[in-house]
C-alpha cells in the first residue's frame, strides 16, 4: 500500500527503471486528492516503452493513480504546455536531476511562488505566527503607536479576518467598512465601488503623537454577511481580459492604491493571521514586505515553524547563495513574551538557530560553478534565526491602546517592546534611505 509521503518517490524510481541509463526531463502534477500524473518529453521513449511505464506506475501508485490513461502522458499530450510545463507552481524536486513538481492545491500556494514584489511600493511590514497568543497584534499596535511618536503617518490593516482584533485594540469607533468589504469588491473587479476613506478611522492612540495612525479594520460597522465574504476572500477572481488576480494581487493593488493617495502613509503595518493559509503566504512572500515572525520558545511551536521552513526551501524566492533580492533577507524572528534572562535568550537562540537549518543554505552541497553558500553563525544577530526580543509584561496582555483611560503609559510600553521596535523601525526606515525593506542586514 502506497501513502501519500511515499508516492513521488515510488513514481521517480519506477521512472528512472524504465529510462535505464537515458535521461529526460520530469514533470510531475500532483492533483488535490493527491494523485500523480508524470509528463516526460515526447522522445523520452519508444511507443511500447511508454505502454510499459504506464502500466507499471499505475500498478505501483495504486490510489495515487489518476488512472493508466492520465499517470503518464507525453508533452503534446498536455491541452496547454504552458499550464504545466510554465506554471508558477512548477518547482524543483529535491535531490532529483532535472524533476520538477507541480502541486495543485486549494490553497497555500503562495508560499511556494515567485514573489510578485521584491520591493513594495511602500515602506510595508507583516507580523506573522505559527500559533495565536504570542501578542503580534499588540506588537503591531505598539509599533504603529512609536512610529507616530516619530512623526510618521502609520496604517495599521488588519488581514486576521478569522480572528480579527487589531480594530478594537486601536479603535473605539469603527469606520463605515473594513479591508473584508474591499477584497470581495475587488474579487469581481470593482475595488473602487468601496472607497478606501470609507474604510479606514484614525486611532486616537497618536493623539499627542507628531504623527498619525490610520487603521483599516478587517470589518466597518455597516459590513454585513460578514462570514460569507471572508468564505470568498481567498478565492482567485478573473479580470475582464482573464487574467486571474489571487488573493496577493490584490492585496498587492491594495498597497499601490494606499501609496497613490494625495497624502500616502509613511509606513503600512500588517497584522497577519496565525497558522499556515493563505493570507498568511501571500503578506510573508509575495509583497516585499519584512516579514516579522513570531513564536514563543516552546517545542510545539518549533515543529510547526520547521514544518513551515522545509517547504519554503522549495520556494521560487529562494536561491543558494541568498542573493540580495532572496526572500530570506525579509525574514526575522520575533523572540515572543521572553523572559528578561541570558538563559531565555540562549534558549531561544538554539532552538531557533536548530529549526532554521531547514531553509538555510547547506554548504555541503556548494555547486561546484555556483554561489557560495550563505552561512550564519548561531549568535549572529544580523541572520534571519536570530530574535528581536518582545519581553513578557503580564500586564499589557488584553491592552486597549484605543482608551486614553487604559492605555499604558509610553514607558511601560517600550520596556517590554523596545528592542524590537527600534529594529523593525530601522529594517522599515532605515537612515538615509526611506525605501522599505533597505534596512535589512547583508552578511555578504
Amino acid at each position: 500500500m502506497v501513502r501519500f509521503d511515499e508516492a513521488l518517490d515510488v513514481a521517480l524510481e519506477a521512472i528512472r527503471a524504465q529510462l535505464g541509463g537515458r535521461t529526460s526531463s520530469i514533470t510531475f502534477v500532483r492533483d488535490v486528492a493527491g494523485q500523480l500524473t508524470a509528463v516526460l518529453p515526447d522522445d523520452a521513449l519508444e511507443g511500447a516503452d511508454w505502454e510499459a511505464l504506464g502500466q507499471s506506475l499505475d500498478e505501483k501508485l495504486g490510489p495515487y493513480s489518476p488512472g493508466p490513461q492520465r499517470v503518464l502522458l507525453r508533452e503534446s499530450d498536455l491541452i496547454s504546455k504552458e499550464d504545466v510545463l510554465e506554471s508558477p507552481d512548477r518547482v524543483f524536486v529535491p535531490d532529483a536531476e532535472d524533476t520538477w513538481l507541480v502541486d495543485r492545491l486549494l490553497t497555500n500556494q503562495d508560499w511556494l511562488r515567485k514573489p510578485r514584489l521584491v520591493r513594495s511600493p511602500l515602506p510595508l511590514a507583516v507580523a506573522f505566527s505559527l500559533k495565536g497568543g504570542v501578542g503580534r497584534s499588540t506588537a503591531v499596535a505598539a509599533l504603529a503607536w512609536h512610529l507616530a511618536r516619530q512623526g510618521k503617518k502609520v496604517l495599521a490593516i488588519d488581514l486576521d479576518l478569522e480572528a480579527p482584533g487589531l480594530g478594537s485594540l486601536l479603535l473605539d469607533e469603527l469606520p463605515d467598512y473594513g479591508l473584508v468589504d474591499w477584497l470581495v469588491e475587488a474579487l469581481v473587479d470593482q475595488p473602487d465601488s468601496v472607497p478606501l476613506q470609507d474604510c479606514l478611522a484614525r486611532s486616537a492612540v497618536a493623539k499627542d503623537s507628531a504623527g498619525t495612525v490610520q487603521v483599516m479594520p478587517a470589518f466597518g460597522s455597516r459590513t454585513r454577511d460578514y462570514v460569507a465574504k471572508v468564505g470568498r476572500v481567498f478565492f482567485p477572481g478573473l479580470l475582464p481580459d482573464g487574467t486571474e488576480q489571487g488573493l496577493a494581487e490584490r492585496l498587492a493593488t491594495l498597497v499601490r492604491l494606499f501609496g497613490e493617495q494625495a497624502e500616502p502613509p509613511d509606513v503600512v503595518l500588517l497584522d497577519a493571521r496565525a497558522g499556515l493559509q493563505d493570507i498568511g503566504a501571500a503578506a510573508v512572500t509575495q509583497l516585499g514586505a519584512e516579514a516579522f515572525l513570531f513564536a514563543r520558545d516552546e517545542p510545539q511551536g518549533w515543529h510547526a515553524y520547521r514544518l513551515l521552513l522545509e517547504h519554503l526551501a522549495k520556494s521560487k524566492g529562494v536561491a543558494y547563495g541568498m542573493a540580495d533580492e532572496d526572500l530570506r533577507w525579509r525574514l526575522k524572528m520575533v523572540a515572543a513574551q521572553m523572559d528578561k534572562t541570558e538563559g531565555a535568550l540562549a534558549s531561544w537562540v538554539e532552538a531557533s538557530y536548530d529549526t532554521w537549518s531547514a531553509l538555510y543554505d547547506d554548504e555541503s552541497k556548494t555547486p561546484g560553478d555556483g554561489p557560495s553558500a550563505q552561512i550564519f553563525a548561531r549568535d549572529d544577530f544580523t541572520a534571519p534565526h536570530y530574535p528581536l526580543p518582545v519581553y513578557f509584561d503580564g500586564g499589557l496582555r488584553g491592552v486597549a491602546l484605543a482608551d486614553s483611560a487604559e492605555r499604558p503609559p509610553w514607558p511601560v510600553v517600550e520596556a517590554a517592546f523596545g528592542a524590537f521596535l527600534a529594529a523593525a523601525t530601522a529594517r522599515l526606515l532605515p537612515e538615509g534611505d526611506g525605501g522599505p525593506g533597505a534596512g535589512t542586514v547583508r552578511t555578504r
